[in-house]
């Protein structure tokens, strides 16, 4: 995924990343396809988050971006959200409180809001078991219904609904975001009340070189996977290569990745597919182009994997490119909700 940071945009070669449920292993819903939206990297984006939230945006779900600098001797995970929201490395927010309102309101909405962390940056890395768990348990104090008034709170009383893992840089540090997730679970039962999701964003190719030891040592709800970015492997790594598979590109290993997760702690996952929601999407420029599938083709797709009782519904990067993709007056995240909901793009 893309990070914005003080008035550009600075893209990396893949993707995305995850959030919670209130069980300690959740039972795979039975709920109908969702539409997942990325925002608060994208400078054309609309500023308001409550835009997208409206019953004819046609998103159910939206994961605010990101939260890139933890770890590393730094307990208190910062970043920026949207095109103002500052989160500094103490956790005092500045100019928050628009972006706090409109998470209320899409809540009230229905719309789900997950918080992500990590993205196409460097700026983050754990180092042992213990930092892992102290982040973990500041998340949940600072973002959950936690009750608790001693730490900063960016979004006051309002609360998320989940916390996403979109780690596209290992760096050796793999084996500790378990205890991160762990941590963020053990708290869940705390609030009853309401549910909570843990998300991921790996990337396609497998075996996954940042993620596949967190989704196999961890409880994940729901995984969208990047297949984009990956036509050639990673970086030059022998890792397989992958795509939406269509336009000669590499193919489309959504039985693989279902095959995957059978085996770990998250067998129970929805699995979505991940797409760039426009020809620039996936990594800011036209070269991306070849990643990109039309609303026809999205149909297809999803009409030849929805049979699979993995599937979670499409992912989409990002809301300002879903915004600058307008046909027959649909975004694209409008002609992803009518293909979930009939079959076919708007």
């Amino acid at each position: 995924m893309s990070i914005f940071v003080d008035g550009y945009t600075s893209t990396h070669g893949a993707s995305l990343l995850a959030i919670a449920a209130a069980s300690p292993l959740s039972t795979r819903q039975t709920s109908k396809p969702e539409t997942v939206v990325y925002w608060g990297q994208n400078s054309n984006e609309n500023a308001d988050l409550a835009h997208y939230c409206s019953s004819t945006a046609g998103i159910d779900v939206i994961v605010l971006a990101f939260l890139y600098e933890f770890g590393n001797g730094i307990d208190i995970p910062s970043g920026v959200i949207g095109e103002e929201c500052y989160i500094s490395t103490t956790g005092q927010p500045q100019l928050c409180n628009d972006v706090a309102s409109a998470i209320a309101t899409c809540q009230a909405a229905g719309v789900n809001v997950i918080l992500s962390l990590g993205g196409a940056t460097s700026s983050y890395s754990l180092q042992s078991q213990a930092e892992a768990e102290s982040i973990g348990q500041y998340l949940w104090e600072s973002y959950g219904n936690s009750g608790n008034t001693t730490v900063p709170r960016p979004f006051g009383d309002v609360f998320v609904n989940g916390w996403d893992f979109d780690i596209e840089v290992n760096g050796g540090s793999s084996q500790y975001y378990q205890y991160m997730i762990s941590t963020l679970r053990s708290n869940f039962a705390s609030d009853p009340a309401h549910t909570y999701y843990i998300t991921g964003a790996p990337q396609c190719p497998l075996p996954e070189p940042n993620m596949s030891v967190i989704i196999q040592n961890s409880t994940f709800d729901k995984l969208w996977v990047q297949f984009y970015n990956n036509n050639n492997g990673l970086d030059n790594i022998p890792y397989e290569s992958c795509s939406l598979g269509f336009g000669g590109n590499a193919p489309f290993n959504y039985n693989e990745w279902a095959d995957f997760i059978a085996t770990t702690p998250s067998a129970n996952a929805k699995l979505y597919i991940g797409a760039p929601a426009s020809t620039l999407a996936s990594n800011g420029n036209s070269a991306g182009a070849m990643y990109y599938i039309t609303p026809n083709e999205m149909a297809a797709l999803v009409s030849e994997t929805k049979g699979n009782s993995t599937f979670g519904g499409v992912m989409l990067w990002s809301a300002g490119y879903s915004d600058s993709n307008v046909n027959n007056d649909c975004t694209y995240a409008q002609e992803v909700h009518s293909i979930l909901s009939t079959g076919s793009p708007c």
